[in-house]
C-alpha cells in the first residue's frame, strides 16, 4: 500500500497542467486559478482620504485650537483646495483637500460659533488620513501566478479598477459510476437495486473545486459497455470513477482500465479509501474512487482535488486546509491511518471535535451530521482532549 504523501506526490509529478486560459469577468472569477501574475494599475487609494466624518486642516494642531469652517468635501467629489488657516469639513472616503494633511474626528471638535470649530485634541500630521497606496501600490503584484481565487480576493482586485482576469481553462472531466445495482435518484424504485449516491455527490464537489463535467455515465457490470465509455471519456482531462476498482468479479473497471492504458497502483495505506486507483486511460489520467460513499468523499478531498489543482496550474496542489483541535473522547489508532467524521462542539468553554458514533464507510448520514474530518495516525493512543489534525468542510469551497 502506498502511502496518502506518496499518491499525492505521484499526482502532482503525472498530472499535466493546462495550457489554455480565458479571460473572465470578476463575478466568474471565483474559484478559478490565475494563469499569469496580477499587477496593480494604479495606487489604491490613488490620492489621501478622510478616514471618517471630521473636519480637514493643516498639523500641527493644538488642543484647543479655533479654526472657520471654510467649505465641505463629499466623498466623490473633485479635488478641492483649504484656504490657509481654516478647516473643512470633510466626510469618510473624501479626498483630502490640497493645503490639508490632517483630518480630526467629528467628536474630537466642539462648534464654536456660527461657522467655526475648537479642538478638543491635539494632533499631528496625517492623523486620520488614509494615505496614497495605502492599501496597494502601482506594480505591486496583487495576486501571484496559481492563485485560486476567493471572494476576499475579488474585493481587492476591484479595488485596483481591474474588471477581468486571465485564468486557466477548468479542468473538463468525465464522471463514471458503476454497477448494475444503481438508479438513478428520481427513478421508480426497484427492488435489489439502490440510488446512486456517489454520482451527485462528485458532481457537486467537481464543481466547487472548479471542474466542468463534460461527460456524465452510469456504467453497468458490462465490459463492453465499460470499455466503450472509458474510451469516450477519454477526452476530457481527468477521468473519475466510482466503484469497480477492488478485486470482486463484478470490478470491471480496473479491467477496463488496464485494457486500454494502465494502472499503476489501486491500494493506498488509509482509512476509509484503500480501494483507490491511479493510472491513465489511452493517455488521460485516470482516478478510480471506492465505491462506499465516505471512501468516495475522502478520497475525493486527497486526491481528485491534488489532480484539479495541479492540472489548473495551482500552486502548492494537494494542500489540505487543517488546524489542530482538541478531540472529545480518547481514541485508538488502528492499522492505518483514518480520516473519521466530527463535529466541532463547546464543552467547558473551549471547541473539541465530537466524533460520529459509527465510522462505517457507508453511513451517509454520517457525513451530513459532521463539519468537518479529524485525521487519527495509525498506532496511537489519543486521549480526550490531546489535539489532531482537523478540516473544515467549509474550508474546501471556492
Amino acid at each position: 500500500m502506498e502511502p496518502v504523501s506518496g499518491v499525492i506526490e505521484r499526482l502532482r509529478r503525472r498530472i499535466p497542467v493546462i495550457g489554455e486560459t480565458a479571460s473572465v469577468s470578476l463575478a466568474d472569477a471565483v474559484g478559478r486559478v490565475l494563469s499569469e501574475p496580477l499587477v496593480a494599475p494604479r495606487d489604491v487609494p490613488f490620492a489621501p482620504l478622510s478616514l471618517f466624518d471630521g473636519y480637514a486642516m493643516k498639523a500641527p494642531v493644538a488642543a484647543g485650537e479655533r479654526f472657520v469652517v471654510s467649505g465641505r468635501q463629499f466623498a466623490g467629489d473633485p479635488p478641492s483646495r483649504l484656504a490657509p488657516g481654516t478647516a473643512m469639513r470633510i466626510f469618510t472616503g473624501a479626498l483630502l483637500p490640497e493645503g490639508a494633511d490632517t483630518v480630526i474626528a467629528q467628536e474630537s471638535t466642539a462648534p464654536d460659533g456660527d461657522q467655526a470649530i475648537r479642538c478638543t485634541e491635539a494632533l499631528a500630521a496625517g492623523a486620520g488620513v488614509r494615505q496614497t497606496g495605502a492599501d496597494t501600490r502601482k506594480g505591486e503584484v496583487l495576486l501571484p501566478a496559481g492563485t485560486r481565487i476567493g471572494p476576499a480576493m475579488i474585493g481587492l482586485v476591484a479595488s485596483t479598477g481591474i474588471g477581468e482576469v486571465t485564468v486557466t481553462r477548468r479542468p473538463r472531466v468525465a464522471l463514471l459510476t458503476t454497477g448494475d445495482e444503481l438508479l438513478a435518484p428520481g427513478e421508480t424504485f426497484v427492488p435489489g437495486k439502490i440510488f446512486d449516491a456517489n454520482g451527485p455527490m462528485l458532481e457537486t464537489l467537481l464543481h466547487a473545486s472548479g471542474a466542468e463535467i463534460v461527460y456524465r455515465a452510469r456504467l453497468p457490470d458490462e465490459r463492453d459497455i465499460i470499455d466503450a465509455r472509458l474510451r469516450e471519456a477519454s477526452d476530457a482531462d481527468l477521468i473519475v470513477t466510482s466503484g469497480g476498482v477492488s478485486v470482486g468479479e463484478a470490478d470491471l473497471v480496473r479491467a477496463g482500465v488496464e485494457a486500454l492504458g494502465r494502472i499503476d497502483h489501486w491500494r493506498v495505506f488509509l482509512k476509509p479509501g484503500k480501494p483507490m486507483a491511479v493510472g491513465e486511460v489511452l493517455g488521460t489520467p485516470f482516478l478510480g474512487l471506492p465505491g462506499n460513499p465516505v471512501s468516495t468523499f475522502v478520497t475525493f478531498l486527497l486526491f481528485v482535488r491534488t489532480a484539479l489543482e495541479t492540472a489548473s496550474g495551482q500552486s502548492d496542489p494537494g494542500r489540505l486546509p487543517t488546524q489542530p483541535l482538541p478531540l472529545a473522547t480518547a481514541r485508538q489508532g488502528g492499522d492505518r491511518p483514518e480520516y473519521i467524521r466530527v463535529r466541532r462542539v463547546q464543552r467547558e468553554g473551549r471547541i473539541v471535535l465530537e466524533p460520529y458514533p459509527d465510522q462505517n464507510s457507508g453511513l451517509l448520514s454520517s457525513l451530513a451530521w459532521a463539519d468537518g474530518l479529524a485525521l487519527i495516525p495509525e498506532r496511537v493512543e489519543l486521549a480526550a482532549g490531546d489535539p489532531v489534525e482537523f478540516i473544515a468542510f467549509k474550508e474546501l469551497g471556492p
